[in-house]
């Protein structure tokens, strides 16, 4: 294990973050507080196991439905929100950019499996 002390230690983490993400869709943590505390959850923990060794790249496979929906958080909205003053701005609009609404109705959108 490189990135995760256990099994153990990888469900709790996941489950710790999805709970993030439903704070934050349902109102009950801002979008601020929200990225404070998600901290780039699957590039920091490294999810896509590039830093793993083959015991964690296994787990992380196991659990690959679970670690998904964070994936298309990075990718497809946290990788692509800006700050809402910019997203009001044409530029930013045609690269695809958008703000804290947009993102907290994408995060709406994602399936979580349990």
């Amino acid at each position: 294990m490189i990135m995760f002390e256990s099994e153990s230690d990888i469900l709790n983490t996941i489950t710790e973050h999805d709970t993030l993400v439903r704070l934050c869709v349902s109102g009950e943590l801002s979008f601020m507080e929200f990225c404070e505390k998600y901290n780039d959850f699957y590039f920091y923990y490294a999810l896509d196991g590039h830093e793993s060794d083959e015991e964690e790249r296994a787990l992380l496979e196991r659990y690959d439905s679970r670690i998904e929906p964070h994936r298309i958080i990075a990718h497809n909205i946290l990788g692509q929100v800006c700050a809402d003053s910019d997203a009001e701005l044409e530029s930013y609009k045609q690269a695809g950019r958008f703000g804290s609404a947009v993102a907290i109705e994408r995060m709406k959108n994602v399936k979580f499996c349990a």
